[in-house]
């Protein structure tokens, strides 16, 4: 068995986990990041999800390495000679002129920027990536894990061994393989009192996923094959809750039972499916293209089974949800509404390019819920709704970073419900990041101390990547400081000097209340 050693590992390679492990190493400490799929950076990459960010992202409200990201993808696209930026779907430079996000830029550039930005760390031996290994087990004593072991493609394993771990995988596995506690899917509104939570928890009432597929406009017909399996299902299946087909032009609108039509293809103002997510558009180059769009809709998320701790096996829910994203395309191709009256639009083609894979689907699943630590402190519904102050931010005196985003909940895989409200700016707490239960865990993805409700605004890119960046300082602050993290918490001292470590690296510990103050009352 091969054996690696280190001061902190992070077991997974998501959007959180690279940030993680570039802020460790760079800190000085030695690093493994162990990376499953091909992309590093999860959701950005290898899931295919441009940025879901919030309205004051173009001025603030993200750690400067998250606007450095920014910054530095649009500057590829304006040093391009045939790029001009015409888009106009949303403020600033979208060179997919997508409407979704500000930011609709192809994952694989994504994906190249943060092997670049690993890459320095790499060089000098701080960081090692090891590539192609999912996590199979953990082994702890005590309130500490001492391994994390990894098998490769190969079904060799790697035994991991690090003084911290960081769980920044999508799912939380590690904090399972660990046997710590953990929340997951639904919590009673007993517990936290939050008014959008039932009355009974629900551990499987988790968001569904998504496979995202990549999709090209050729403008030339080509060929329909057959019906991929299971269409006929598809086809017919009535959204539970809902009352519409799923493949229709309708999708769930701001709360449970309402739907919302948008066209598949628009113009203008009109919002529609197709710019939804679109990362290459014909007027924003002089060659005009055959477009690009990422299709991670209503229409594809799967919701037939929890991912996470149901009766069916996460692959095969991962298999089924790939399954219903190739028969949403069939229904594009062949069954689809036109504007002129006909059906299907036969020029829609996968672009596996695009996604870096064999059959123009994602690598990885686009996972919305993750099991959750049981920390020091659970942030809540409570603590981001917006009350008589408005958008006031909330600001805990151990902050540790900034997020904000709707409270957009997929409907889900028991209930149905299915909600899009507006919360206010927030702060993140230093207790949600620590375990109660394990001394050496961190986590460094969506699976900090919240509750289902407040996950559905901390999933998002500019949150995780905070997540991730935040984590891997806090690991090599107690190690600094030879401190508990209990015992960080609970010092005032230690917090404030762990704040002023934050700062020092380009993270916003509150939100400016100048800068809130310019986002109209009616924004979402």
């Amino acid at each position: 068995m091969t054996r690696f050693e280190c001061d902190i590992a992070v077991i997974g390679a998501s959007l959180g986990g690279v940030m993680a492990a570039w802020q460790a190493a760079t800190a000085g400490r030695k690093v493994v990041l162990a990376a499953e799929f091909a992309w590093l950076g999860g959701q950005l990459t290898s899931q295919g999800v441009p940025p879901d960010e919030h309205p004051l992202i173009e001025s603030g409200g993200a750690s400067s390495s998250y606007m450095a990201m920014r910054a530095a993808l649009r500057a590829h696209y304006l040093a391009c000679p045939e790029f001009t930026d015409n888009s106009v779907m949303t403020e600033g430079c979208n060179p997919g002129d997508g409407w979704v996000s500000r930011l609709c830029i192809e994952p694989r550039l994504a994906a190249d920027y943060l092997e670049q930005l690993l890459a320095p760390l790499v060089e000098r031996g701080m960081l090692r990536i090891v590539r192609g290994v999912r996590l199979s087990g953990a082994s702890v004593e005590g309130r500490r894990i001492i391994a994390a072991t990894l098998l490769d493609g190969a079904g060799s394993a790697i035994d991991l061994r690090a003084a911290w771990f960081l769980d920044a995988t999508d799912t939380g596995a590690l904090v399972k393989a660990a046997d710590l506690p953990y929340r997951l899917g639904k919590e009673a509104r007993a517990e936290f009192d939050e008014p959008d939570a039932p009355l009974l928890a629900d551990r499987l009432d988790q968001q569904p996923v998504t496979m995202v597929m990549a999709l090209r406009r050729t403008q030339l017909a080509s060929e329909v094959g057959d019906a991929p399996p299971d269409y006929q299902f598809w086809v017919r299946h009535v959204l539970p809750h809902y009352g519409y087909l799923q493949f229709s032009e309708n999708i769930p609108g701001n709360g449970r039972g309402q739907a919302v039509r948008l066209p598949l293809f628009g113009s203008g103002a009109t919002l529609d499916l197709w710019r939804y997510r679109r990362v290459v558009c014909a007027h924003n180059w002089q060659s005009a293209p055959a477009e690009v769009s990422l299709v991670n809709w209503a229409q594809n998320d799967y919701g037939l089974a929890p991912l996470l701790d149901g009766t069916v096996s996460e692959a095969d829910v991962v298999q089924a949800a790939s399954g219903l994203s190739l028969c949403l395309l069939h229904w594009l191709r062949t069954e689809a509404p036109r504007a002129d009256g006909g059906q299907g639009y036969p020029d829609l083609a996968l672009a596996p390019d695009v996604l870096g894979s064999a059959d123009g689907l994602a690598q990885q699943v686009y996972v919305r819920e993750s099991r959750r630590i049981v920390g020091l402190e659970c942030l809540s519904q409570i603590d981001i709704a917006v009350g008589e102050t408005g958008l006031a931010p909330t600001a805990p005196a151990n902050s540790v970073g900034v997020a904000w985003y709707n409270l957009d909940i997929h409907p889900t895989c028991v209930s149905g419900h299915g909600v899009n409200a507006r919360v206010r700016p927030f702060c993140l707490p230093l207790g949600s990041f620590i375990p109660r239960d394990c001394d050496n865990l961190i986590p460094a993805c969506k699976n900090i101390s919240v509750t289902h409700l407040v996950n559905a605004c901390t999933r998002v890119h500019p949150a995780e990547w905070l997540i991730g960046e935040v984590a891997g300082l806090l690991a090599v602050f107690a190690m600094d400081a030879d401190s508990s993290l209990a015992g960080i918490h609970a010092d005032p001292v230690l917090v404030h000097s762990f704040q002023a470590r934050l700062q020092a690296a380009g993270i916003p510990l509150f939100w400016d209340a100048a800068l809130v103050a310019r986002v109209p009352s009616k924004t979402h």
